[in-house]
């Protein structure tokens, strides 16, 4: 590759460096995680971005792609995610997403426009495509606990209110979900003379309530642009400095920043970061910074430099240092505690901290589009947003193409993707260990569970305020379960008995609260509480897990009153602002979706899915699909397990187009060699059949099991004999193992072999057990 320099200035434009050009890596498009052959771990942190079935187009201007059309800027998106209620009352997840409609230029009054999603970021419809200033959403805005919006202005306002000690912002507040806004004037307190920035972040509330955001710029008592922490004790009508998080030098300068509460509710900020160029000017994009606060923002750790780990690869600028580089940090806190950074140039990329502090990053790629035959910088500007969408799911959005810089007529013509402006959507995946999630709002939704107790006060104004709040998959404040009358009392009346293992919890969202989780097989004998969150301020779910899976079918929270409640409260109040469950039971709620299922084996045409029309009368949202459609291989599945001499395997099936349905239990002979102790099959006319080693030997007469019906499996084995129950009935008492075994490890699901195509199952709820 060559390299030429080119000269861009504004913090948004490109970089004045040594650019590369002519790099091959902009010739290989981003498809998301690859599949592989066998799904992630189980019991660690996952990352998943979506592929191509994850990916959409929220905005492509229209005709501006036609022969001798002049591109139309659509660059510099956001997005903003909101807790609202449907028509039919559904709760719902508003989608904003936003772009810049004006040249990424310093000195012209940006404009903006906005589109709207209400299935989770899936279509953004150009009939809600707004550009009104008055009323497009600020998606630099976030949910104050009061459940109204809150932004601030990117710029100061016009002289001479831009310089000084004392400066002035607009402040944008909606107490309509981001329907219509109204702005007033903000004063800031910059601590000493300031010569002129930006606002760095996003704001933060934090739990007493105080909000802060962060802002860049030159000061009098600084050469180069640093960043400040700006607060306000008055509801966001007036700010002070409160503390200095990237103070600048000589050879450093700082200015975007991404911002964010950990789940122990210190600070955390991650700073784009410049250094010299060759001519000592600070123009280079340099290795993003990042620190912390545990005195909410008045005092911070040193910069440290960010380390992240792509294990799916990652192109970095410049070749010979390999150095990361970054542009436009976003921080996200998860419902899950998960914590997701979102940066690019080079191209878009995701992050999670895999321990929820602000380390252990492992990253990976979300788009890319620059030139083979130009600067490496040019195409998409890296610049984006991220927020989720359910507890361990979020959308990231970013743009193509720039017509300031990015994409100009001397910006290459050759580009992974092309050379038109858009802005693009991608689903990520963001997952905590263990894969038994139960899907309590989708059974709830259905009338499997319910709900006692006395946490069902509806609130005025805050209609995600009631018994389902507590599992929609959010942690927003009102989001929640709520008494309005005292001490809360929560009780789950589960569809059946479950081996729990685990459980979340956020009791109230940054308010200090205190609850115990109770379990119980009758709903009348409940034992000592076998998880306790005391004196928590939750700021995300916090997660118990059990020493021993313990049977349950009823599962009650305990909640302690609290005496600082909502304004329009009187009295004492509790919340469950979130809950989760975690069983034995593998329920696919916590996979990646449309990608392979975590701790299986040898996979072939299979997959998690969401999507499937046919599981629209399944309890829960998401299962295992195994599909086979190529004549040379078998579609399936292995879940390895530990020896023991017995087994129970137990599932739900719902064939969609039925040739022969295989389950094997694997074991080991004396000899420690590998065996399928047990071959068993479904046929194509719904008998259950084993294989004797030689052929085929019918077990149940045809109809046990039927297309498009789901039925529950259960194979109880030890080394010599097996009994299977379809349904709870049993239909084959005493089966003969295929091959002799001394022990038995794993199981597998299988099409009807390798020369029929055309099978298609969908499994869901496995329980494996010794």
């Amino acid at each position: 590759m060559t390299v030429t320099t080119v000269t861009v200035a504004g913090f948004g434009a490109a970089p004045a460096r040594a650019a590369v050009r002519n790099d091959p890596a902009c010739g290989v498009a981003v498809n998301g995680t690859p599949p592989g052959g066998a799904g992630q771990d189980p019991a660690g942190y996952v990352l998943n971005v979506g592929g191509a079935s994850e990916f959409g187009t929220v905005w492509d201007p229209p005709g501006d792609d036609a022969p001798g059309s002049t591109p139309v800027q659509a660059a510099f998106p956001g997005v903003l995610a909101v807790d609202a209620v449907a028509t039919d009352g559904t709760p719902v997840r508003r989608q904003y997403a936003r772009f810049g409609l004006t040249r990424d230029d310093p000195n012209i009054t940006g404009l903006s426009a906005q589109l709207e999603s209400v299935d989770d970021g899936a279509t953004f419809p150009a009939a809600t495509y707004l550009d009104d200033p008055a009323r497009a959403v600020q998606t630099s805005a976030i949910r104050l606990r009061d459940g109204s919006l809150l932004a601030y202005s990117f710029k100061t306002q016009p002289p001479p209110y831009n310089v000084g000690r004392h400066v002035r912002l607009t402040a944008y507040r909606s107490t309509d979900e981001g329907r219509t806004w109204a702005s007033e004037d903000v004063l800031v307190d910059m601590g000493v003379y300031f010569h002129g920035g930006r606002t760095a972040s996003v704001p933060l509330e934090l739990p007493n309530g105080d909000i802060v955001f962060a802002v860049y710029g030159k000061y009098a008592d600084s050469a180069n642009y640093r960043v400040q922490l700006q607060a306000s004790t008055d509801g966001g009508r007036t700010f002070t400095r409160r503390g200095i998080l990237a103070p600048a030098d000589a050879a450093n300068s700082y200015n975007e920043t991404g911002l964010a509460a950990l789940p122990n509710g210190k600070l955390i900020a991650v700073v784009r970061h410049h250094v010299p160029n060759s001519a000592g000017s600070l123009d280079d994009v340099g290795v993003p910074v990042w620190t912390t606060s545990a005195d909410n923002g008045a005092t911070w750790t040193p910069l440290r430099d960010l380390s992240v780990t792509f294990p799916y690869g990652y192109d970095p600028m410049d070749d010979t240092t390999k150095k990361l580089e970054a542009v436009a940090p976003d921080l996200k806190l998860m419902p899950n505690g998960a914590l997701v950074l979102r940066a690019g140039r080079p191209d878009n990329w995701v992050a999670i901290s895999t321990d929820g502090q602000g380390t252990g990053w492992i990253g990976q790629l979300t788009y890319r589009n620059c030139p083979t035959d130009g600067d490496r910088h040019r195409g998409s500007t890296g610049y984006g947003g991220i927020d989720y969408v359910s507890a361990n799911r979020a959308v990231v959005v970013g743009d193509n193409c720039d017509v300031t810089w990015s994409c100009t007529a001397t910006s290459g013509s050759r580009f992974t993707v092309d050379k038109q402006t858009r802005v693009w959507r991608r689903w990520i995946d963001v997952l905590t260990p263990d894969v038994g999630r139960i899907d309590l709002a989708t059974k709830y939704r259905k009338g499997k569970i319910t709900v006692s107790g006395n946490m069902t006060s509806s609130v005025p104004g805050h209609p995600r305020a009631r018994v389902d709040g507590a599992f929609d998959g959010s942690t927003e404040y009102w989001s929640s379960a709520v008494n309005t009358g005292g001490a809360g009392t929560y009780v789950l009346h589960l569809d059946r008995s479950y081996p729990l293992t685990k459980i979340g919890l956020s009791l109230r969202n940054g308010r200090t609260a205190t609850g115990r989780v109770h379990l119980s097989s009758d709903g009348v004998t409940w034992g000592q509480p076998v998880a306790v969150a005391a004196d928590r301020t939750h700021l995300a779910m916090e997660f118990f897990t059990l020493p021993t899976p313990a049977e349950a079918r009823f599962v009650k929270i305990e909640v302690d009153a609290s005496s600082a409640c909502a304004p329009h409260l009187t009295g004492s109040c509790s919340f469950l602002n979130e809950l989760e469950l975690y069983s034995s039971i593998n329920s696919f709620e916590n996979d990646p979706v449309n990608n392979r299922p975590r701790g299986f084996t040898d996979i072939v045409q299979s997959w998690q899915t969401q999507r499937d029309p046919a599981l629209a009368d399944n309890d829960s949202a998401s299962a295992l699909v195994i599909v086979d459609t190529n004549a040379n291989h078998i579609a399936r599945v292995d879940r390895p397990g530990t020896p023991s001499p017995t087994r129970t395997l137990e599932f739900r099936l719902k064939p969609l187009h039925l040739l022969g349905f295989l389950v094997d239990l694997h074991g080991r002979d004396a000899a420690g060699k590998d065996v399928t102790a047990y071959h068993l099959a479904v046929t194509a006319d719904g008998r259950i059949a084993r294989h004797d080693g030689n052929a085929w030997i019918n077990l149940t007469g045809p109809g046990v099991v039927t297309e498009n019906n789901w039925s529950t499996l259960r194979v109880t084995a030890d080394t010599m004999r097996a009994s299977i129950q379809v349904g709870g009935v049993t239909v084959a008492p005493d089966v003969p193992a295929s091959t002799r075994a001394a022990t038995l490890t794993g199981y597998g699901l299988a099409s009807n072999g390798t020369a029929t195509v055309g099978d298609k199952y969908l499994v869901d709820d496995v329980l494996f057990t010794p």
